[in-house]
């Protein structure tokens, strides 16, 4: 499973289920399912990243889970 930090509210959610393909081609800020449509899903919890904290994002970037913790983290000043 494939996750990815929402760009506009900073929950976790899954590439299958949130909008990220769609906005990776059409070059816009990759947003989580209630960021686009006004409701969750509800296949599992929603979590803001900081529940996982930046050393799990970034390991869970290493080895593939994680796709965006990176470029996330850098733009809004967490890591350089």
């Amino acid at each position: 499973m494939s996750i990815y930090i929402c760009e506009k509210c900073g929950c976790i959610e899954n590439t299958a289920l949130g909008d990220y393909w769609n906005n990776i081609i059409n070059h816009e800020p990759k947003i989580c399912s209630e960021c686009s449509t006004g409701k969750w899903h509800n296949r599992f919890d929603k979590k803001h990243w900081t529940e996982y904290g930046v050393k799990k994002l970034l390991e869970l970037e290493k080895d593939g889970s994680m796709i965006n913790a990176t470029e996330y983290l850098k733009s809004i000043g967490e890591i350089k």
